[in-house]
């Protein structure tokens, strides 16, 4: 699967709190995960719960010559 880069700054509270996260999931995965595995992973859940509305069809444009 490729992968591309998403940049993301927060401020050092919300960086606490990532690093919370993996340490508390330290012992269910195992190993401890990245930042990175820890802010894919909340995007994840987030967008899974948010529907997005299709986008009405677009019309044509005719153009008179």
């Amino acid at each position: 699967m490729e992968r591309l880069q998403l940049n993301v700054r927060t401020d050092p509270g919300l960086l606490r709190k990532v690093d919370q996260k993996r340490l508390f999931l330290t012992a269910e995965l195992g190993y401890i995960p990245t930042r990175s595995e820890i802010v894919r992973m909340a995007l994840d859940q987030f967008l899974a719960g948010i529907e997005v509305p299709k986008a009405p069809a677009r019309k044509k444009i005719l153009r008179k010559v």
